[in-house]
């Protein structure tokens, strides 16, 4: 029988559970697909993948093919660094404006029409775009939405001339929770199958971001070494994020689906349905 395959978000985000894969042995027994979250939901969807972390707004746009693993998520209370909008005007006066948005990702796109409909109360026009601010990006557009390791960057090396608006922030004060970014789903299928593999993925997801997360600083100064960023401002990030999910995670997912709905942007708040793990 082969070998689960099981996706992997190559962001620092991850770090914790990269650090169990590459130095904590984790990976062993799964063909590990690193990719970026866009490539990543694509193939989940499409059964290239039996398992993998996707955007969240992924579940509620297919909810009967898919399967919340239970106890992990990425998720943050509040401000996050790595969600960022860079505009070259403040964020109340982007109404019809031009706005780009990262072609990695899904959650955030949503989340920034969210967030400018309901608390702002404007409407830009928006279109996706994989350039960077150093290609021009802005060339094309009043605001740019990045994510990952690219708003870090950003974040890190502000220009005085443009604002800076942490999603992360602007999504507590708008709703008063915090945000879950990406689950780890389960193709339905694979999990009635093959429910032994399903105990593997299960184990070795929550119990690598433990690992990960026990063995932080030297992580950080292993992933300081292959990025832009030091140590200890990888550390200061992780901090900024968590990876379980509990009560709150639930209700504050279950906010952002119906906050998505009621703009038009998924056809149905979705049960929340979760594969079957001994815990």
């Amino acid at each position: 029988m082969r070998e689960p395959r099981l996706g992997h978000i190559h962001f620092i985000n991850c770090l914790p559970l990269t650090y169990a894969f590459d130095i904590g042995g984790y990976g062993q027994g799964f063909t590990i697909v690193r990719d970026m979250p866009a490539r990543l939901n694509g193939m989940v969807v499409a059964g290239e993948l039996d398992a993998s972390p996707v955007s969240s707004i992924v579940y509620a746009q297919q909810p009967d093919e898919l399967r919340i693993l239970p106890d992990v998520s990425i998720s943050a209370e509040g401000a996050l660094q790595s969600i960022l909008l860079v505009a070259k005007r403040p964020i109340s006066a982007l109404d019809g404006q031009a706005v780009a948005l990262t072609a990695k990702s899904a959650t955030s796109h949503r989340m920034l029409k969210i967030i400018l409909a309901k608390a702002y109360h404007i409407a830009p026009r928006y279109f996706i775009s994989p350039l960077t601010l150093a290609e021009g990006v802005l060339q094309q557009a009043e605001a740019v939405l990045f994510i990952g390791d690219d708003a870090l960057e950003a974040f890190h090396h502000r220009h005085p001339d443009y604002w800076y608006y942490d999603l992360g922030d602007e999504w507590r004060k708008l709703t008063g929770q915090g945000m879950v970014y990406a689950l780890w789903v389960v193709n339905a299928d694979f999990a009635a199958k093959r429910p032994a593999a399903l105990q593997q993925i299960h184990r070795t997801v929550t119990g690598g971001f433990a690992y990960g997360l026990a063995h932080l600083r030297l992580a950080a100064r292993m992933m300081a070494g292959r990025t832009p960023f030091t140590a200890e401002q990888i550390y200061e990030y992780i901090n900024l994020l968590n990876y379980g999910f509990t009560e709150r995670h639930r209700q504050a997912l279950l906010t952002y689906y119906g906050l998505a709905y009621d703009l038009g942007l998924i056809a149905r708040i979705p049960e929340l349905r979760f594969a079957e793990v001994i815990l």
